[in-house]
């Protein structure tokens, strides 16, 4: 077995896979929704692993990162036979790897096909998704591809990785600036509460309130008497600099008032230290204000 974790696109992970997998896994790169494989030593050592990533049946594009980015290398090969043999001999600490392909310095951001203003608009886009922080680095470089017409102005999912990317590590450096505990973290401690209290209680759950409303009973699992959740506009407000809407009920077959629900969850947003504004009245949302989100991003992403 090879002393490695190998994440992918769609899954599953491996963990300490035999030779025989890791190329089993690297032979189906490159189709619909699986379309990259990052491997890392165990146990993992910051900023260092090897990836590639392939759109079909073209090239693979491989990568390495032997600490920061000033350290992250690239190579194109069409042979997956040589990929292949590549993570295999970094996997078990060799050496011949690093001549087997022509590593040049990654030019890991640029996107000189793009016109100024289409890259400012995709940068606008991937940075709302990123300071939302419940996307990970593919969904976020596909929401940038997707915000744009195909036919008009198209980003190439290369393009939009470039894009995240830079702005990704952006994040991650502001990050570690951040104190330990953050207003998002006390909204999941709270969503946490009360889902042990017998909420079905989903963070950033669907895109309106009228399809979470719809579809928040499918959620629900034995016991829950009602739901709470915001959706992912209420997402984007609060990461915006604004409150968080958080919306609530209870289920028409447990014989509980939807004031009542409102209540629990009053109670649990305060107690997790944040501020709340409600009328009390079971027809308004419960507003969590001043708010200061910062949400980490999703590890392994």
């Amino acid at each position: 077995m090879l002393t490695i974790t190998v994440q992918t696109e769609t899954g599953p992970d491996l963990e300490r896979p035999t030779e025989a997998e890791l190329a089993a896994l690297l032979r189906r790169i490159g189709a619909d929704d699986d379309h990259f494989a990052v491997v890392e030593r165990i146990p993992g050592e910051d900023q260092v692993f090897l990836q590639t990533w392939r759109e079909g049946d073209g090239p693979f594009a491989v990568e390495y990162r032997d600490g920061g980015p000033e350290r992250h290398f690239s190579a194109e090969c069409t042979d997956a036979d040589r990929v292949i043999a590549v993570f295999a001999d970094w996997a078990r600490g060799g050496e011949t790897w690093r001549t087997a392909l022509e590593w040049r310095p990654a030019d890991l951001y640029g996107t000189p096909g793009l016109a100024p203003e289409t890259r400012a608009e995709a940068e606008e886009r991937a940075r709302q998704q990123i300071r939302a922080g419940f996307w990970g680095f593919h969904q976020v470089a596909q929401g940038v591809c997707d915000v744009f017409d195909p036919a008009d102005t198209p980003v190439s999912l290369d393009e939009a990785r470039r894009i995240v990317g830079g702005l990704w590590e952006e994040r991650l450096a502001e990050q570690e600036t951040w104190p330990e505990v953050t207003d998002a973290d006390r909204v999941a401690e709270a969503f946490a509460v009360l889902e042990r209290q017998g909420l079905t209680a989903r963070m950033n759950f669907t895109c309106c309130s009228g399809c979470g409303l719809a579809e928040i009973g499918g959620e629900r699992t034995e016991g829950d008497h009602g739901f709470v959740f915001f959706h992912y506009q209420d997402t984007d407000a609060a990461a915006d600099g604004g409150g968080l809407s958080v919306r609530y009920g209870a289920y028409a077959d447990a014989g509980r008032d939807r004031a009542e629900v409102g209540r629990t969850v009053a109670a649990a947003l305060s107690g997790a230290g944040l501020p709340v504004e409600w009328d009390g009245s079971p027809d308004n949302v419960i507003e969590v204000t001043p708010l200061d989100w910062r949400k980490r991003l999703p590890t392994n992403a």
